[in-house]
């Protein structure tokens, strides 16, 4: 009789430790990246001291990190240049880009498929300062 109290004493603990140790948690539910939103053809133009400027531009994902967008033609600066932005949230920060002789630096939003930017473009000289839009 005692013998099988033992017995069950030990099944009740392994059972225990096996059920509690397979307990599941919860894992975060993975939705694709933050950059998903920015990727596609765009419709946009700037304003700055240099005028307004209209331009299509293509967004696709960067092949070298997963939270990387190229931006092909960013204010019209010609098909086959690219700025490169890292993408948090529903922000996107441009990396110092250098196209021709004009380096560009700035940021942007997207809210309900509309991207806002600020950006400079420094030709070595003069710094100009921009602002603009572009909607999918």
């Amino acid at each position: 009789m005692k013998n099988s109290k033992i017995k069950f004493l030990f099944a009740a603990i392994v059972c225990t430790l096996f059920f509690t140790g397979c307990e599941k948690t919860e894992d975060p539910i993975s939705t694709g990246t933050d950059r998903e939103k920015f990727l596609g053809n765009w419709s946009g133009n700037s304003t700055g001291v240099g005028g307004t400027r209209y331009f299509n531009l293509t967004i696709t994902a960067s092949n070298s990190n997963p939270d990387q967008i190229l931006l092909n033609n960013f204010d019209g600066v010609g098909v086959g240049s690219y700025i490169t932005a890292t993408v948090s949230g529903n922000s996107m920060n441009f990396e110092s880009t250098l196209i021709g002789q004009d380096r560009y630096d700035g940021s942007g939003t997207i809210s309900n498929n509309v991207l806002s930017f600020n950006f400079t473009i420094d030709d070595g000289q003069t710094i100009e300062n921009r602002t603009g839009s572009a909607t999918k």
